[in-house]
C-alpha cells in the first residue's frame, strides 16, 4: 500500500510537471516551481540525477545553484510576469553589463528595481542579445 501511494505521489509529481514544462515551452518562459517552497530552500537536494523522481536540472544548470533557482522559476519572478528585452548591442568588448546598466551611469537603461542584486553572469539567463 505505502509503495502504491508513493509511486502515485511519484507519478503525479512527473506528469504534472510534465505538463507545465510543456506549457512554459509554448510560451517561452522557463517552468515555474509547482510545489510549496517552505522548507525547500536547497532545490539541488531533490533536483539532480538520483535523489527522487522530482524533474533533473539539466545539464545547462550544471554550475547554477539554488538561490539562482526562482530567478527564472519562482512565482511572480521577472521571467514568469514579464518578457525579458532582448540585448539591442553586440557584446563584444561589453561583456560587463553592469559598467553601463547601473543607477548613476546610463540612467535610461538602468536595471530594473524588480531584479534586485544581480550579477554579470545572470544577465545572459535571461536576456539574450537580438539577432
Amino acid at each position: 500500500m505505502r509503495r502504491a501511494l508513493s509511486l502515485m505521489l511519484g507519478l503525479t509529481l512527473v506528469f504534472g510537471f510534465g505538463l507545465q514544462a510543456a506549457a512554459a515551452q509554448e510560451s517561452g518562459k522557463p517552468a515555474a516551481v509547482t510545489h510549496d517552497l517552505e522548507g525547500k530552500d536547497n532545490c539541488l537536494m531533490c533536483h539532480k540525477t538520483g535523489v527522487m523522481e522530482a524533474p533533473v536540472a539539466p545539464e545547462s544548470h550544471a554550475d547554477r545553484t539554488s538561490d539562482v533557482c526562482l530567478l527564472c522559476h519562482g512565482e511572480g519572478s521577472p521571467m514568469q510576469t514579464a518578457d525579458a528585452g532582448a540585448i539591442p548591442h553586440d557584446l563584444e568588448g561589453k561583456d560587463n553589463c553592469l559598467m553601463c546598466h547601473k543607477t548613476g551611469v546610463m540612467e535610461a537603461t538602468k536595471i530594473s528595481e524588480n531584479h534586485g542584486e544581480v550579477a554579470n553572469e545572470q544577465c545572459q539567463l535571461c536576456h539574450t542579445p537580438a539577432g
